[in-house]
């Protein structure tokens, strides 16, 4: 018969998806800065180090209330030839540790993160348990790098542990938890200048920031409009009666609804004033090109003049003055 530690094992991988509503009932936020190290890490090391090779690291954030805000990471290391049985530098862990505790003292090591496609309950278990003598309760995110088209979601999920009694024998099992992807103003403005599309040369040229800046502003109104239509179609649904009502969501539309000026006609006004500021600035722009070109081209006639000119009067017959002749953009209007 199978032993006990190959039940366990089959009796703890493969059923970590149905595994969602048996989670602490907190609510994770990821923020975008730990979405861009981790990928920013696993980029280097794939470069530079090992292809493909796996990377780790440490979750930075805070708990309010039930709300734990995953706002930073740091980079870990495992022991010289570690990597296969998962012993993590705990030298390296602590000294980072103590390094970000001094520039940001708010923030705490609330979990871990990992490259993989899938969970590896073993190895993982002991990473996991080494994160839990600075955390009792760490969290694991398993970011996975292979580049799928098909998927559209995030490559990257979250688990905490739970206690399940496997074989008589209580055992620690990964339960997928829920996350939400939020930011602060200014990281979806650092956001916002990462996405930039540059070329490979290093330098954009006026066509291609447009056409970027464009892309850009066409991909937030698209969905912008699509969040609208799911609002609008939501308190529908509460008005016939489809969905039950729900007062604080509808305090929050209301709100919403409160900040947008009352009224085409102001919505028109403000739109053509804009507009108008935009011409205004590109007719200037203009005539500050024209005068630039006129003003070189004065300069350009000026030299001829002064080279050709003296040479033609002492040539002719009527002994005419030798001084030259300079022009200004004034007779040239």
């Amino acid at each position: 018969g199978e032993s006990v530690a190959t039940r366990k094992k089959k009796a703890t991988m493969g059923g970590l998806e149905g595994r969602k509503e048996e989670g602490s009932g907190l609510v994770f936020k990821l923020h975008p800065l730990v979405i861009i190290n981790l990928s920013d890490h696993y980029t280097r090391n794939d470069l530079n180090v090992r292809a493909k090779g796996r990377v780790i690291g440490c979750l930075l954030g805070e708990q309010k209330g039930r709300e734990i805000h995953i706002t930073n990471t740091f980079e870990l290391s495992f022991k010289e030839g570690g990597e296969a049985s998962g012993e993590v530098d705990r030298e390296h862990l602590g000294l980072k540790k103590e390094q970000y505790n001094t520039v940001f003292p708010t923030l705490e090591v609330v979990g871990w993160y990992s490259t993989g496609a899938a969970v590896d309950e073993e190895g993982d278990m002991r990473i996991h348990k080494t994160i839990s003598e600075v955390n009792e309760s760490p969290v694991f995110l398993l970011f996975d790098p292979t580049i799928s088209g098909a998927n559209k979601d995030l490559p990257i999920k979250l688990y905490e542990t739970a206690l399940h009694v496997i074989e008589g024998v209580p055992s620690q099992i990964f339960v997928q938890g829920k996350y939400t992807v939020d930011s602060l103003e200014a990281e979806r403005i650092a956001v916002a200048e990462v996405a930039r599309l540059v070329p490979s040369g290093g330098k954009a040229g006026a066509s291609e920031q447009v056409s970027s800046h464009m892309t850009s502003m066409g991909s937030a109104i698209k969905m912008l409009r699509d969040r609208i239509a799911v609002i609008l179609d939501t308190v529908k649904q509460m008005r016939d009666g489809r969905l039950p009502m729900d007062h604080a969501l509808l305090r929050e539309v209301g709100s919403l609804v409160g900040r947008l000026p009352v009224g085409t006609d102001r919505v028109k006004e403000s739109l053509l004033s804009d507009y108008n500021d935009t011409l205004l600035l590109t007719y200037l722009s203009a005539m500050t090109k024209g005068n630039a070109a006129m003003h070189d081209l004065v300069n350009k006639v000026n030299a001829t003049y002064d080279t050709k000119g003296p040479l033609r009067s002492r040539g002719g017959l009527g002994g005419g003055s030798s001084g030259s002749q300079h022009f200004s953009s004034q007779h040239l209007f």
